[in-house]
């Protein structure tokens, strides 16, 4: 019987108790009878009676094929009960990720309408005062919508609204600590704001409550090392964009930093006496396609002749 590595993160909100109390009776009744108690997460360790959520903190765990459609079935149902919130499942195989199912509401809730409309229009440039206007009439009927929230967030973020977008990550995460999306667009609004240090704890909760699968985690840790590179700590910048370079996951969203993040490792081995390394990395940077926020091949070029002529006299 084949095994695999399954993650399952996330959290959703019911919103009422009614709601809460007919989850809780499926999840029970169709656990020991239609899946003979073979589900992954049992209902006493992600139910939350006292907020009225299903929390399911970033786990791993192997698990079989049934096992795996099993807890998938009874969580596409679960989610139908739901007002907000979403849960991410991936399930590995020797380290490649072969399934991926993000699980949120779709019902006909006026909430749910009217916040899958908002995240619409919060896609669409120019249309940001009513994207706001929309994630506002979202909270307002429910309050306890972190996705909302973080909505809201970005498109404050991108008008420059820097109090009202951390504001709006800082609600959000209070209500759904496991959320990557809420730390990152703080941790943006810090570096906005000169606040490294600040900025540097959110990108850290990031890569923990997501994983390596997701662009965002990777977003995140070259996020982390400029934060690190800002603050002198040179060593530990070293280490994070060492670790970008050498992922095995390729998302192509994420090659606009290649170019960026190898030359600037690059100049960090070069300044830690590790010519070869610094070699290597420039070379990688040059191999990399342009970004402008990156430095020119030619620039590039410059930095890798100067190390080799340094090299050359020693």
């Amino acid at each position: 019987m084949s095994e695999y590595k399954v993650i399952i993160a996330g959290q959703l909100e019911f919103g009422s108790e009614r709601a809460y109390n007919q989850v809780m009776e499926q999840y029970a009744h169709r656990m020991e009878n239609y899946y003979k108690n073979d589900i992954l997460l049992k209902p006493e360790a992600i139910f939350k009676e006292d907020e009225l959520t299903l929390d399911v903190p970033r786990t791993v765990m192997p698990s079989t094929e049934r096992l795996w459609l099993n807890t998938l079935n009874l969580l596409e149902r679960v989610v139908t009960f739901s007002i907000a919130g979403s849960l991410n499942l991936w399930r590995l195989d020797a380290g490649v990720m072969i399934d991926h199912y993000k699980l949120e509401p779709k019902s006909d809730r006026t909430t749910v309408q009217l916040f899958n409309r908002g995240r619409e229009m919060v896609d669409q440039r120019d249309n940001e005062q009513e994207a706001l206007k929309m994630m506002t009439k979202v909270v307002t009927r429910f309050e306890r919508h972190a996705q909302a929230y973080e909505r809201r967030g970005f498109v404050n973020y991108r008008l420059g609204n820097d109090k009202d977008a951390l504001y709006d990550y800082t609600k959000s995460i209070s209500i759904n600590p496991l959320m990557p999306e809420s730390y990152y667009g703080r941790g943006l609004v810090h570096i906005r704001q000169n606040n490294t240090a600040e900025a540097a704890a959110d990108f850290e909760a990031v890569t923990k409550n997501s994983i390596p699968h997701q662009a965002i985690y990777w977003m995140a840790q070259v996020a982390l090392g400029d934060a690190y590179l800002e603050l002198g700590r040179l060593a530990d910048a070293m280490r994070i964009y060492g670790m970008f370079t050498k992922r095995k996951q390729r998302i192509a969203s994420l090659d606009r930093y290649d170019r960026r993040v190898a030359f600037q490792l690059g100049q960090l081995y070069a300044r830690a006496g590790r010519p070869k390394d610094a070699a290597n990395a420039f070379e990688r940077a040059l191999e990399s396609q342009p970004d402008h926020k990156a430095p020119s091949e030619e620039k590039i070029k410059q930095e890798l002749g100067k190390l080799r002529a340094a090299s050359s006299e020693a």
